[in-house]
C-alpha cells in the first residue's frame, strides 16, 4: 500500500466511523414508527394517530420508502441495523464522489478531506442520508450521460425523501449548462445531448408524480420549508460563518471560489463533465447558504470540481528553495497503518453499539422519567423537539406535538412556539385541550410558570421534568 492510498483509505474508514456513529434525533423516533406500522399493515400512513391535538388529520407520508428501509434495519438488528442502513447509504454516496473526483491520489486527499469533513456534520439517522445517495448518484449519471435512468431515480427518490427537489433544482442546472454548451461549441454531441437531456427532464417531472401526495408533493415541501423557518427550526437557518460549521462551510466555498478563479481558463478546452459538475456547484451553493442542512450536497460536489478546474496531473506540493530527493515508500507499515486504524474504528464502534450509556440518544428519556409520564393522569404537553421520541418510547400515550408538522396547524405550532419562549401564557393553550400533565426539557421556561401556578414534579433529572396539576 503506496502513502497515498494510505492516506485515501484513512480518509475512508474516518468517514465510515463516522457514518455508524450517526446521532439519533428526535425525527428519527417518529420515522421508525411510521416504518414499523408500515411493514406490519402494509399501508402508507393517510391520517394521524400520534398526537391527540390533531387526531384523525390527513397526514401523507412521503417518506414512506426511506422509512420502510430504516425500519427493516431495525427490525433485524435494531438500532445498530438502523445505523447500517444509514451508513451504507452515505457511503455509497461518498464512493461516488469519490470516482467523480479526478487526479492522483494525494491531491484527491487534499481537496476531498476537507470538504467531506464538513459535510459530516449535518449527518443524522434520518431519511435525508438517502437523499444524499440519490444526489450522488443523479450527478454521477448526469456526468456520465446515463439520461435513460434519470426517471426511474426520481421515480424511487420521490418516495424517498423531499429532497427529490435538489433533484429537481440538479436537473434544471444540467439542463441550462447543456443549453450553454451547445451556443458556444455547436458539436454534434452537444446537440445531441441537449435533447436527450430535454426529453429526459420533463420524465423525471413527471416520475416524481407518482407519489402519495402526487402533484402535490413540490408544494407541499415548499410549504413545509417556509413553515419550518417560521418556527425558527435551527437546522433551516442560514449558513452564515457565526459558528464553527458556518466558519468551516465559508471556508471551504471561499478555496472553491479561489480555485474557480485561477483555473477558470481550463473550462475552454474542458469536457462536458467539468461543466456540468461547476453548473451543479453553482446551483447548489445558494440553496447550502440559505439553511444548513443543505450544506452536503455542495460540499460533496466542490471537491470534484475543483479537481476538474485543477487537472488529472495537479499535485499540491510544497514551496521548496532546491528539489528534493525522493523519500522511499513503506508499504507495510502504510498497510499496517491502515489497517490498525480500521480494527481501532471497528471496535469502538462496536463498544458504542454494546454499551446503551454509550450512545445516549438511543435511548435519550430514562425509565423513570417515562415511569412518571405513564402514571401521570390526562393529556400531556410536550415541546416540539420531543414528539418523535415519546411516540417510540411512550406510544400509549399521544402527543401534543411533534416535528412532523404536517397535520398540525401553522397557527399551533407558532403559539406553542410563542409559549415556550415565554412570550405568551400558557394558561389559554393548556385550557383549549384540557392538558393536566407536562413532560418538558429542564430548560423550559413552561417548567417555572406551572411550578409558580402550583403544578406538582412528578420527576425532575438534569434532562427532563413531569409535572401534574393538583
Amino acid at each position: 500500500m503506496t502513502f497515498e492510498a494510505m492516506a485515501i483509505a484513512m480518509l475512508f474508514i474516518a468517514l465510515a466511523f463516522r457514518a455508524l456513529l450517526m446521532p439519533a434525533q428526535n425525527d428519527t423516533f417518529w420515522n421508525l414508527r411510521d416504518g414499523l406500522a408500515i411493514l406490519q399493515t402494509g399501508h402508507v400512513p393517510r391520517a394521524d394517530h400520534y398526537s391527540f391535538t390533531a387526531a384523525g388529520a390527513p397526514y401523507t407520508d412521503h417518506e414512506w420508502l426511506s422509512q420502510l428501509l430504516l425500519a427493516a434495519g431495525h427490525r433485524l438488528a435494531g438500532m445498530p441495523g438502523v445505523e447500517l442502513v444509514a451508513a451504507a447509504a452515505v457511503l455509497g454516496a461518498l464512493a461516488l464522489v469519490y470516482r467523480l473526483t479526478l487526479g492522483p491520489r494525494l491531491t484527491r486527499f487534499v481537496l476531498l478531506a476537507p470538504a467531506l469533513s464538513v459535510a459530516s456534520c449535518v449527518w443524522v439517522l434520518r431519511p435525508q442520508v438517502f437523499s444524499l445517495l440519490a444526489e450522488s448518484l443523479l450527478v454521477w449519471l448526469v456526468v456520465r450521460e446515463r439520461w435513460r435512468w434519470l426517471p426511474l431515480l426520481f421515480l424511487v427518490w420521490a418516495n424517498a425523501h423531499g429532497g427529490v427537489v435538489l433533484g429537481g433544482l440538479t436537473v434544471v442546472a444540467a439542463l441550462a449548462v447543456a443549453l450553454l454548451r451547445w451556443r458556444v461549441c455547436r458539436g454534434d454531441d452537444d446537440a445531441r445531448r441537449l435533447r436527450a437531456l430535454a426529453l429526459a427532464a420533463p420524465l423525471s417531472g413527471l416520475a416524481t408524480l407518482c407519489t402519495p401526495l402526487g402533484a402535490r408533493l413540490v408544494p407541499y415541501i415548499v410549504l413545509t420549508a417556509r413553515r419550518s423557518r417560521a418556527i425558527q427550526i435551527s437546522e433551516w437557518a442560514p449558513t452564515w460563518p457565526i459558528d464553527v460549521l458556518g466558519v468551516a462551510f465559508w471556508l471551504v466555498a471561499l478555496a472553491f471560489a479561489f480555485i474557480l478563479a485561477r483555473r477558470h481558463g481550463r473550462l475552454r478546452g474542458a469536457g462536458w463533465g467539468d461543466w456540468a459538475l461547476l453548473g451543479i456547484c453553482a446551483a447548489l451553493f445558494p440553496v447550502a447558504v440559505q439553511s444548513q442542512r443543505n450544506m452536503a450536497p455542495f460540499l460533496m460536489f466542490a471537491a470534484p470540481s475543483a479537481s476538474r478546474l485543477l487537472g488529472p496531473d495537479f499535485r499540491f506540493r510544497l514551496p521548496r528553495r532546491r528539489p528534493a530527493a525522493p523519500s522511499p515508500d513503506h508499504p507495510r507499515l502504510n498497510l499496517l497503518l491502515a489497517g490498525g486504524l480500521a480494527l481501532l474504528a471497528a471496535a469502538v464502534i462496536a463498544l458504542a453499539w454494546a454499551i446503551p450509556a454509550g450512545r445516549l440518544e438511543w435511548r435519550p428519556i430514562p425509565a423513570r422519567a417515562l415511569a412518571a409520564l405513564r402514571a401521570c393522569p390526562g393529556p400531556t404537553y410536550n415541546h416540539y423537539d420531543d414528539g418523535g421520541f415519546l411516540i417510540w418510547f411512550a406510544p400509549e400515550r399521544p402527543v401534543f406535538i411533534d416535528s412532523r408538522q404536517d397535520p398540525y396547524p401553522l397557527e399551533l405550532l407558532l403559539e406553542h412556539e410563542a409559549v415556550e419562549r415565554a412570550q405568551r401564557s400558557y394558561r389559554p393553550l393548556f385550557a383549549r385541550y384540557g392538558i393536566s400533565c407536562a413532560f418538558l426539557p429542564v430548560e423550559s421556561p413552561t417548567i417555572e410558570a406551572l411550578t409558580a401556578d402550583g403544578w406538582t414534579t412528578r420527576y425532575r433529572d438534569a434532562r427532563y421534568a413531569v409535572l401534574s396539576r393538583r
